[in-house]
């Protein structure tokens, strides 16, 4: 990917589902860090220390679901009873 920036393809670079660790060795070994991360985030799923890990190395955060995921239904009637939206 780093080439295809340099060749005027990509104005930058992004990942998807990445967890800090897959981030970190990226950060050590890449010439050209990842600019975003695209993730499944809601408020059912917020990933604070991911998302700070995110923001302290310079990478922006995009939500995926951000409504929730299929299971999310399911989940709220569980956990708060009665009939999910």
């Amino acid at each position: 990917m780093e080439a295809q920036v340099d060749a005027g393809r990509a104005k930058a670079i992004g990942i998807s589902n990445f967890n800090e660790k897959q981030i970190q060795r990226i950060l050590d070994s890449a010439r050209i860090k990842p600019a975003n991360l695209q993730v499944e985030l809601h408020v059912y799923f917020q990933q604070r220390p991911l998302v700070d890990f995110c923001h302290k190395n310079g990478i922006s955060v995009v939500a995926y679901a951000s409504l929730g995921s299929r299971g999310a239904a399911a989940y709220i009637k569980e956990r708060f009873g009665g009939q999910a939206a």
